[in-house]
């Protein structure tokens, strides 16, 4: 499908408004992507949508982590064992999403995403930097930036040996990733949260493992004949610059105010995937 100038126009902009998006709340973006070009009509169909939305996703996903990083606000461990597992979900569920009927994947989404509001709404006051951890050897906190009472946001989970239920947290993102298109974050980020991680720490940990969801089911679906560079490359670009933008805004406001911020995206976006699996969008 060619895509004419106000299609790359209307690329860039979508882009734009995911990065911004993936930046402050640590997700990849494709849950505004995917919609947003089947709307746009720039796609032919489901898959090549998926398929350009992690594209652009592998791209945002770097820059908003590298303003994370620069705060210490990235547990490297978690992101590696989260991407490493994510990988295999990602190829896995790139190739099994086929035969699945849509609706049923947005839905178990939609429910999802409203139970990960509620729970990160409950626990907000604890996320806005103080540690929910219990002793864990070798447990870190860094500086919060924006002024933050608190001045201190944990780096650890309060489990003892928290890589079991990250590897199977990083699995179920890459399946979410290959099969929906979207990033993973709105699974990881508030699973880390509830976990006793601190909220800036979960999403920048996020984005770190996101390059590594969103690059294995790429992969995949192109090798499958589902990408459209046309389109990818505009999403990709436009996206960029607003993911750091994001990270930056989200760096600078405070954890408990980000908690509720996060809280009322995963709201706003399991209602709408409950509309899409009703047919009423």
């Amino acid at each position: 499908m060619a895509v004419d100038p106000l299609g790359v126009i209307a690329a860039l902009c979508i882009g734009a408004f995911a990065g911004l998006l993936s930046g402050m709340f640590g997700i990849g973006g494709g849950v505004v992507m995917v919609p947003a070009l089947l709307v746009a009509g720039l796609v032919g169909g489901f898959n090549e949508a998926t398929a350009c939305s992690l594209f652009a996703i592998i791209f945002l996903s770097p820059t908003g982590s590298y303003v994370y990083l620069r705060a210490h606000h990235i547990n490297p461990r978690y992101g590696l064992t989260l991407g490493a597992s994510g990988v295999l979900g990602g190829v896995a569920g790139s190739v099994a999403s086929a035969p699945v009927p849509q609706a049923l994947l947005e839905l178990a989404f939609g429910l999802f995403a409203l139970a990960m509001g509620v729970r990160v709404a409950m626990n907000s006051r604890d996320a806005g930097g103080r540690s929910r951890c219990g002793p864990v050897a070798g447990e870190r906190a860094r500086e919060v930036g924006a002024g933050d009472e608190d001045r201190r946001e944990p780096t650890e989970c309060r489990l003892r040996n928290p890589y079991p239920v990250l590897a199977l947290l990083g699995f179920a993102a890459g399946v979410l990733a290959g099969s929906l298109g979207v990033g993973g974050g709105l699974i990881m980020v508030p699973m880390m949260v509830v976990l006793g991680v601190g909220v800036h720490v979960a999403i920048g940990t996020s984005l770190m493992a996101i390059i590594f969801t969103a690059g294995a089911s790429v992969a995949t679906k192109a090798s499958l004949s589902l990408f459209q560079v046309g389109v990818a490359l505009p999403l990709a670009i436009g996206g960029c610059a607003a993911a750091y933008a994001g990270a930056v805004v989200a760096e600078r406001t405070r954890s408990k105010e980000l908690a509720k911020y996060l809280s009322i995206l995963q709201f706003t976006i399991g209602g709408y995937m409950l509309l899409r699996a009703a047919g009423l969008l």
